[in-house]
C-alpha cells in the first residue's frame, strides 16, 4: 500500500510541475522582425536595388533588411509587400520576380517567377491564395493579367487577363475588384473577379486612372482616381467613385486642376492627398470635404492610416533616402519622422 501511495504521489507531483512548466515558460520570440511594421522602398529607377525597412515597436529602425540577412539584393523595383501565414511576398517589379521570405527572420524561402510573373505591381491575400497584378510587356495594353498564387506550394496557377495597366486590388463581399491605372497609359476602368471562378464578372468604365481604393465596411467600395495629368495635353479632372455592392456608381468631381491620390480609411473615416494636403470625408458624405486637416501639409508619395495616426513617406529627390512622417490625424500633431530607403512606397502592418 505505501508502495502504491509514493508512486500516485510522484505521479501528481510531476503532473503539477509539468503544468506550471506550460504555464510559465516565457514566449519565446520569433525573430528580430516580430513586432513593428514594414516599408518597401522602391529603390533608384532602372538601376540598383529596392529594401526593407523595419520600424520596430522598441523605436528601432533596421535598414536593407533583406540583404543583412541573406548577403543579396532584392532586385529593382520593390514596389510593395504582403504577408500570410510566417512568409512574407515581396514584389520586384522590374525584375519581374516575387521573393518569398521568413517575415518573422527575414530568411529567404524562394522566388517565384516565370513567364506567369511579369512586371508584378501588387499583392492581396485571401487565405491560401494569392492575387498579384502584372502589366506584362508595359507598351502592349493586350498582355495584362492577374496571377492567381498557390502560397501553400509558392506557385502560381492560374492566369486571369484583364485590360491595361492593373494596380491596386482588394477583395471585399467574395470579388476581387482591380483598378485598370493604364500602367504607360492612362486607363478609367475597374475589373470584378469572382474568385471562386477566377473570371472577370464585368468591367466597368469610372474616372481617369485610378490609383487607390478601399471597402467602407457597408458593402461598398470606394475608388479614388487622380485623372489625365496636364502633360498628356488632355487632362480631366480627378473623381471619387463610390461603387456599390450592386455596381450602382456614385461620382464625386473635384476642380478641373486637381489629382488627389493616397485613398486610405478607417473607421468610417477617408482620407486622401491633395495638393500638398491631407483632407478627410465620411463615408456617408454627399459632398467632397472644402477644408484640410491642419498639419498633415505634404506631397505624398504613399499614405495609410493606423490606429489613429497618419504615416506618410516623401520620396525626395528619388535618388536618395526619403522619409516617412508619423502625424496623429485628429490633432495633426508629428509624432516621429524616420529615415527610410530610396524612394519609400508602401507602408505595411502584418
Amino acid at each position: 500500500m505505501k508502495t502504491l501511495n509514493l508512486a500516485a504521489t510522484l505521479l501528481l507531483a510531476l503532473v503539477f510541475l509539468n503544468s506550471c512548466s506550460d504555464g510559465d515558460d516565457p514566449k519565446l520570440p520569433l525573430g528580430d522582425y516580430e513586432n513593428g511594421y514594414f516599408i518597401s522602398n522602391e529603390g533608384p529607377f532602372q538601376n540598383g536595388s529596392g529594401t526593407i525597412t523595419f520600424a520596430g515597436d522598441d523605436g528601432i529602425i533596421s535598414h536593407n533588411i533583406y540583404k543583412n540577412v541573406n548577403d543579396e539584393d532584392l532586385g529593382n523595383i520593390v514596389n510593395t509587400i504582403n504577408f500570410a501565414g510566417d512568409n512574407a511576398y515581396i514584389i520586384v517589379n522590374n525584375s519581374s520576380k516575387i521573393v518569398v521570405a521568413n517575415r518573422y527572420t527575414m530568411e529567404k524561402v524562394t522566388v517565384i517567377e516565370g513567364e506567369n510573373i511579369s512586371q508584378p505591381r501588387r499583392i492581396v491575400i485571401n487565405g491560401e491564395t494569392g492575387y498579384v497584378s502584372n502589366w506584362g510587356e508595359p507598351g502592349d495594353p493586350s498582355d495584362d493579367f492577374i496571377a492567381v498564387i498557390d502560397l501553400s506550394s509558392n506557385t502560381v496557377t492560374n492566369t486571369i487577363p484583364v485590360g491595361e495597366g492593373p494596380e491596386d486590388m482588394l477583395i471585399e463581399n467574395s470579388k476581387l475588384y482591380v483598378n485598370l491605372q493604364g500602367g504607360w497609359n492612362q486607363n478609367n476602368q475597374i475589373s470584378i473577379i469572382n474568385i471562386f471562378s477566377n473570371t472577370v464578372d464585368i468591367t466597368l468604365n469610372i474616372g481617369d486612372v485610378p490609383n487607390s481604393l478601399i471597402a467602407d465596411g457597408q458593402g461598398n467600395i470606394w475608388i479614388l482616381c487622380e485623372g489625365i495629368p496636364s502633360w498628356t495635353g488632355n487632362e480631366t479632372a480627378g473623381t471619387l467613385i463610390k461603387l456599390s455592392n450592386s455596381n450602382d456608381i456614385t461620382s464625386f468631381v473635384f476642380d478641373a486642376l486637381d489629382h488627389p491620390i493616397n485613398l486610405t480609411s478607417e473607421s468610417g473615416v477617408m482620407y486622401y492627398n491633395l495638393n500638398g494636403k491631407v483632407y478627410k470625408m465620411n463615408t456617408g458624405s454627399n459632398d467632397l470635404p472644402t477644408e484640410a486637416i491642419d498639419g498633415l501639409d505634404g506631397f505624398y508619395y504613399a499614405m495609410t492610416i493606423h490606429k489613429g495616426e497618419i504615416f506618410a513617406t516623401d520620396a525626395g529627390d528619388f535618388s536618395s533616402e526619403g522619409t516617412l512622417k508619423v502625424f496623429n490625424v485628429h490633432s495633426g500633431v508629428l509624432l516621429e519622422t524616420i529615415t527610410t530607403g530610396i524612394v519609400p512606397g508602401d507602408i505595411v502592418f502584418p
